[in-house]
């Protein structure tokens, strides 16, 4: 079609209306971080995207600002006897189809893949499931059934379908970063005066729930091994305390080690490049994980990086050339590669430097955005 004032070709073509799916409303958590950066980032003249999430806080706001249609339905448990609110949280879903003709259902989670499913295949449309987590779901199968095709976000995660071996419904998609985030050698003083550390200490970080899973505990006990061994230290537990008895664990583990006053409990932090411009070694003691987007965020930084070998952790970096690997629950082997990074700094800016490198070779989010539009494509 032609402008007959500006005599400029314009695209008769309407968007594709996706209908996205958040399993939780708040911000902060990876799952959610993700599904914002895909939707705002989608190229709006080929796709228009909406957004169901259970409850009206901080992802809702921040979708409705970059004018994402935002839609408030609480999809209750898949086991349980509300069959009323079951058949309510359907049809709700199925005016969301009909209203804003969608083309494609995306989803990130087991309950709302198993109702958004249904619907899916009620109303003949095509299913994109998500899959963010190692852990297994007692509807999995159903779940494969239900779905188009499944994007997993590491390699690691196929593991969790081995009862379909070879199935060609899966892609691997990595998380993305955007990486004008993240500005590697930003100075911010911003930490380390609010928590009173000084210039002179290394600042030794997790970004991660306080929880079981997340393996704290056993960084502490490592550095608890490097006393007079290293220059002077603070370790920064930086994220919400989801379980209080394993905060008393990490408090009584603190104590055992004498390094209670090394340890910050600094709870959730809305701006996590304030933590990542003032830390010198990024540390992840997870007992499992996916594919870790605080990993890659500290990679984005610049800042070395050492995991456990767990889930897609040893797809994000090269083990010893962009970060370290090291098994799991093993406070010595990772006492050692904190001891190898806190006494070499020329070493610490390397592998924060190829860090950096492979964030922008692999993880840059307009590329994996690309990958996405792509598959739905091809599931149309």
């Amino acid at each position: 079609m032609i402008d007959s004032q500006t005599n400029m070709v314009i695209s008769s073509k309407k968007p594709i209306d996706i209908l996205f799916f958040s399993s939780f409303g708040n911000n902060g958590n990876g799952g959610q971080e993700s599904l914002f950066y895909l939707v705002s980032n989608l190229d709006r003249s080929e796709f228009r995207p909406h957004v169901v999430v259970p409850t009206e806080d901080g992802l809702a706001k921040r979708l409705k600002m970059c004018g994402i249609q935002v839609n408030i339905i609480e999809l209750p448990k898949v086991i349980d006897f509300s069959i009323t609110k079951k058949l309510r949280a359907f049809r709700s879903i199925i005016k969301l189809i009909e209203k804003y003709k969608i083309k494609i259902l995306h989803t990130d989670g087991p309950r709302n893949t198993f109702y958004a499913g249904l619907a899916a295949k009620l109303k003949k449309k095509p299913l994109i499931w998500h899959v963010r987590s190692l852990d297994r779901d007692c509807f999995d199968r159903l779940l494969h059934i239900l779905s188009s095709k499944i994007i997993i976000v590491a390699d690691a995660l196929r593991s969790r379908f081995d009862f379909k071996d070879n199935s060609k419904r899966f892609i691997t998609i990595h998380n993305g970063i955007d990486l004008s985030q993240f500005k590697p050698q930003a100075q911010n003083e911003f930490v380390r005066k609010k928590y009173k550390i000084r210039k002179n200490e290394l600042l030794i970080v997790v970004t991660a729930r306080v929880e079981r899973k997340k393996g704290q505990k056993y960084l502490i006990e490592a550095c608890g091994h490097l006393q007079n061994k290293i220059p002077p230290y603070r370790i920064q537990l930086a994220g919400e305390i989801t379980e209080s008895s394993y905060l008393k664990e990490c408090q009584d583990k603190a104590s055992e080690m004498g390094i209670v006053d090394r340890v910050i409990f600094s709870g959730k932090l809305e701006n996590v490049n304030q933590v990542l411009n003032a830390t010198d070694i990024f540390v992840l003691p997870s007992l499992t994980e996916a594919f870790p987007r605080s990993v890659i965020e500290a990679m984005a930084a610049a800042k070395p990086v050492i995991a456990t070998n767990v889930g897609g952790c040893s797809e994000a970096f090269e083990d010893e050339i962009s970060g370290f690997l090291v098994p799991a629950k093993n406070p010595v082997i990772l006492a050692e590669k904190i001891l190898l990074l806190a006494k070499k700094k020329n070493l610490r800016e390397k592998i924060g430097n190829e860090a950096r490198y492979r964030v922008e070779k692999l993880f840059e989010i307009k590329e994996k955005v690309k990958q996405t539009e792509k598959l739905y494509y091809k599931v149309l």
